[in-house]
């Protein structure tokens, strides 16, 4: 498949997902930097172990199944769109992330609804019950902005069947900052 009908195809899969884009933006597992593409990102950095680079992004080159490298900057938005299913152990990259997610700032995650087929690809799935507990366990605070499934007896499947959610970091000392918020003694 060529690189814009690929753009093309994700755009589709994404386009009723409104995404909070604000600089800095990192992809992790992000490849050729296509999803960055369809979604008009002009700055990333990717963080991922391929060969095949966009020029239009910066990468660092990094195995993400074991630590990330340390970067000294937070980001306003990270995506994690089709990554977190490869993985072993997805929820070490996701307890990283929120190092790495300004207090601010959006992550993006989207897994498909899958089996996990002897020769598949997929290491692991989620059902929407499980990676919303699971997030909320490691600090974020979870909204879900998808959840498509196939229809049960057929086989066809939706344009996209994808758990798309949107994680905000769950602030420490949350109640002492609603008390200034509402000038209330603290």
């Amino acid at each position: 498949m060529n690189k814009e009908k690929i753009v093309e195809d994700l755009v589709k899969r994404y386009e009723n997902l409104k995404f909070k884009i604000v600089e800095p933006v990192l992809d992790i597992g992000g490849g050729d930097g296509l999803f960055l593409e369809s979604q008009g990102v002009r700055d990333a950095l990717i963080v991922d172990a391929t060969n095949n680079k966009n020029p239009r992004y910066r990468y660092l080159v990094a195995d993400i199944s074991k630590r990330l490298p340390r970067l000294n900057i937070k980001f306003k938005t990270i995506f994690l769109t089709e990554t977190l299913e490869h993985l072993k152990n997805p929820l070490y990259l996701l307890a990283q992330v929120y190092d790495l997610l300004d207090d601010n700032g959006y992550c993006y995650i989207s897994v498909p609804y899958t089996e996990i087929a002897p020769d598949h690809h997929h290491v692991c799935r989620w059902k929407l019950k499980e990676i919303v507990s699971q997030t909320k366990k490691l600090g974020f605070i979870p909204r879900v902005l998808q959840k498509r499934r196939r229809f049960k007896g057929l086989a066809v499947w939706l344009p996209h069947c994808w758990i798309v959610l949107s994680l905000k970091k769950r602030l420490e000392n949350t109640n002492i900052k609603n008390k200034e918020i509402f000038n209330m003694e603290v």
